[in-house]
């Protein structure tokens, strides 16, 4: 029986080491938090993006390094965000051409396509949105193997907080998914994992 465990934002925060049953890839570095005991499927998907629909296939031929968050979290989506813009940053152009960062709302009720595109430039202007019904995100999210959860916050302004997982998952030229890399992954260890999969032509 496939087991599932939930991270909260808090927790990804403040614990550094656990253990991860799944990735092929992993820096002498990194740190890992376990979120499920069986291998992800991921898979192609299909949600709206800056032109309208947008499928994972449509960047077939690029690296695309994939990650689940949202616009108002407070820390961990702007630290893994500016870890991959580290990354981008020290790809040649070549490579860069070849790479492609999206990331899948998990707070659809509130993240438009319009707040994403105002968010993820701030972090690289290559960097796209992709925001789809609670039921489509659930789903690809199932299959990627990425948890969330509404978290009350009390009486704040935005009302509750998205507790969720913090892997960016890398898949490669023929759109596999071949890993899933930990929150706080740097921007050096991100380039490691691009140019493990990378071919140039």
């Amino acid at each position: 029986m496939k087991k599932t465990y939930f991270i909260s934002t808090a927790a990804i925060a403040t614990l550094g080491v656990a253990l991860l049953f799944w990735q092929p890839w992993q820096s002498p570095q990194s740190h890992a938090l376990l979120v499920t005991s069986q291998a992800p499927t991921g898979g192609d998907f299909t949600l709206e993006g800056e032109h309208g629909k947008t499928s994972l296939h449509d960047y077939a031929g690029n690296i695309v390094l994939l990650y689940f968050g949202y616009t108002t979290c407070p820390d961990i989506c702007p630290t893994n965000l500016s870890n991959l813009s580290s990354a981008m940053r020290q790809l040649t152009d070549g490579e860069r051409a070849k790479v492609q960062v999206l990331m899948i709302s998990v707070d659809p009720e509130r993240d438009t396509i319009e707040k994403l595109n105002t968010y993820l430039p701030y972090f690289h202007p290559s960097f796209k949105g992709l925001v789809g019904t609670p039921e489509q995100t659930a789903e690809i999210a199932k299959r990627y193997g990425a948890v969330y959860q509404k978290a009350a916050i009390g009486e704040g302004a935005l009302g509750y907080a998205v507790d969720h997982s913090a892997f960016t998952y890398l898949i490669n030229q023929q759109g596999q998914l071949v890993a899933q890399l930990p929150h706080a992954t740097t921007g050096d260890e991100f380039v490691s994992a691009i140019r493990s999969q990378l071919t140039l032509k």
